[in-house]
């Protein structure tokens, strides 16, 4: 019934038609391509607050954050959950902490390999070139056990030292990774390689990672149990927030410490008010820290808490977000909790007064305490131990027992977790080779005094501003005491403690330049002389070095 099919001869072409019908059939072609093809995807702009983008200083802040503490703030403000789930710490120890720079992968497709650019201009070269320090790189992955990359490709991360790598896929060369030394999360690691599957696609544009939304600019937080984003327009109040709560955390760890029970009679810490009748709030009364409620952006109720301080450094303010006592900061019992504003104000006179720091950095743990002992006798009245002394906390823990007439530091503090040791080995102040914001600012906000190393005017301004009460020049610079009198002429609110270059010829003109304090490291400790055990000619530098800064403060 059905009529059967001829199918029509084809036509037939001359060679130079046929030609002309290939190439309109491929122009139209690569121009439907074009018309149809995606455009990969850039951000407007990274994410912002009200104040601008995630600064420096706030990065550094949020850093010495748990990612626990950071998501109870951001559920107080109403914010969706932020965890990146399954981007776990490649190794442990990792932290990281910057502004997201996004990476989109895609899956697999001949006309996506086709249209996405080649080589150098490839979306996740051009991401890794935006990336820096303060920056971590976030790679969305279109699923769990594919590659995001390997050792040549995050080699270039390495060169540029970026704060981190977080992805919710996998990666590849995992020993060769961990000797890069950056920070990798990833949900896990594969031998296999990823183009097969999918391919970067977008830069910088707003991803997907763990089922959680990352916009550039925001700030990515990664310790121990895991990956958290903090949205940048919220970042200030979200560490407020945390910050508060880890005050009261302190505040009931010590309690149950020291009066064993359920913890449970202290909850809840964030849900409805703090009730000044309630156990929790009759323990903040007790230890003098003032608390108020206020409402989230969400309608929840929340407590907050507020600390002033008459110290300059902090100008006063009042800032949202912290546990205060009516005296001014709360001093914790620990080490290193929050200790009364005075020590540190005490700290910084001290120096002021007495100018000179013994600063030891030996090879040898039995040659530290003798070293030091006879700068000691000779009249110097701070001490500073480094770290790259072997037994140096155990040391400095000794002298600071024996001499409660000497104001004893750490030296060569390069994290907040050396700083925390430090701290409970009984520095009264702390000291690093060059400014790190994460040193400084977990210093500020325990009232430590903190002497970072700076090396320019711009350096020792920010060190100032993050909360250093002194500074130190390190190394030597060019000029000497000019520079000094010139830069302090400047900006008369630092405190300038020059570190290298000091010696025996100029330290009395640094004094008269305007320095506030001086350290001594090699024309103090002569290396030869304590490899022999020569501690009378150390005691007779020590003599001599106390003289002529006694000459530069006129006496």
């Amino acid at each position: 019934p059905f009529p059967t099919l001829i199918p029509h001869p084809h036509p037939t072409f001359p060679p130079w038609h046929l030609d002309l019908v290939r190439m309109f059939a491929a122009a139209f072609g690569r121009a439907a391509r074009r018309a149809v093809a995606p455009v990969r995807a850039f951000a407007t702009g990274p994410a912002v607050s009200s104040t601008g983008p995630v600064s420096d200083e706030l990065l550094a802040k949020l850093k010495t954050m748990s990612t626990q503490s950071l998501i109870d703030g951001l559920w107080i403000k109403g914010w969706p959950t932020s965890h990146i789930a399954g981007a776990r710490p490649l190794a442990p120890g990792m932290k990281c902490a910057g502004r997201a720079v996004t990476v989109q992968f895609v899956g697999q497709r001949p006309d996506i390999a086709a249209d996405k650019p080649a080589g150098e201009a490839s979306p996740e070269y051009e991401a890794f070139e935006q990336a820096g320090p303060n920056e971590v790189m976030v790679l969305s992955s279109v699923g769990p056990w594919e590659s995001v990359g390997g050792d040549i490709k995050f080699l270039r991360l390495k060169q540029l030292n970026v704060g981190g790598l977080v992805t919710d896929g996998s990666v590849r060369d995992t020993d060769v990774l961990l000797e890069y030394g950056f920070p990798v999360y990833s949900y896990s690691t594969t031998p296999r390689q990823g183009p097969h599957v999918h391919q970067p696609w977008s830069c910088n544009s707003v991803i997907m990672c763990g089922g959680i939304t990352v916009r550039p600019g925001d700030a990515i937080i990664g310790d121990q149990d895991g990956v958290i984003v903090v949205p940048a327009a919220v970042a200030q109040e979200v560490y407020d927030i945390a910050h508060s709560r880890e005050v009261v955390e302190n505040i009931v760890k010590e309690e149950l410490v020291a009066n064993p029970g359920p913890p449970g009679k202290f909850y809840p810490f964030i849900t409805g008010k703090i009730k000044p009748e309630s156990n929790l709030g009759k323990l903040l009364t007790s230890k003098g820290v003032k608390f108020y409620s206020t409402a989230a952006s969400s309608g929840r109720s929340s407590t907050s808490m507020t600390r002033r301080s008459g110290n300059s450094l902090f100008g006063g303010a009042t800032t949202r977000g912290f546990a205060a006592s009516s005296a001014g900061r709360r001093s914790f019992s620990s080490a290193t909790g929050v200790r009364p504003i005075e020590e540190m104000e005490k700290t910084v006179a001290w120096f002021g007064e007495h100018k000179a720091t013994a600063v030891l950095r030996t090879n040898t743990a039995e040659a530290a305490p003798l070293a030091m002992d006879a700068a000691l006798r000779a009249g110097f009245k701070i001490a500073e131990f480094t770290l790259t002394t072997p037994g140096c906390l155990d040391t400095m823990a000794d002298f600071r027992s024996k001499h409660p007439d000497v104001m004893i530091g750490c030296g060569t503090v390069m994290n907040a977790d050396m700083c925390a040791k430090a701290l409970e080995a009984g520095a009264q102040f702390i000291v690093s080779p060059c400014l790190i914001p994460e040193v400084v600012t977990y210093c500020a906000e325990r009232n430590v005094a903190c002497v970072p190393g700076c090396n320019t005017p711009t350096e020792l301004y920010t060190a100032y501003k993050l909360g250093a009460p002194i500074q130190k020049v390190f190394p030597g610079v060019a000029g000497g005491s000019a520079w000094i009198k010139a830069v302090g002429a400047a900006m008369p609110m630092l405190k300038i403690n020059p570190t290298s270059g000091t010696e025996l010829s100029n330290c009395a003109d640094y004094i008269r330049a305007g320095a506030w304090s001086l350290g001594f490291v090699a024309p103090l400790f002569d290396a030869n002389e304590i490899a022999a055990a020569e501690w009378d000619k150390v005691h007779a530098r020590a003599v001599a070095l106390l003289a002529e800064c006694d000459k530069g403060m006129g006496k």
